[in-house]
């Protein structure tokens, strides 16, 4: 899309229904964590669980003391339905 300067390009390289990690993307990752002084770690599938949850609790939470929902139930139907 020219409106935004997309280039089509992503993560991936796709060649028919195959696609593989783009090593440019690898070494763009590689280069900027170095620049930051980061290093690479495992991520456990139970700490992505709580990254996506806790927020979603926590805001939870914060709708019911602002008054924005009565009961904790109304918010798990949002959760589960949308708005």
């Amino acid at each position: 899309d020219p409106k935004i300067g997309a280039t089509g390009r992503g993560i991936f390289i796709h060649k028919g229904r195959d696609k593989m990690v783009d090593p440019e993307v690898v070494a763009k990752i590689a280069e900027i964590r170095q620049a930051k002084g980061h290093k690479a770690r495992q991520v456990t599938d139970e700490e992505i669980v709580e990254r996506l949850f806790f927020p979603l609790i926590n805001e939870g939470f914060r709708i019911l003391e602002e008054g924005f929902a009565q009961r904790s139930s109304d918010v798990d139907i949002v959760y589960i339905f949308g708005y």
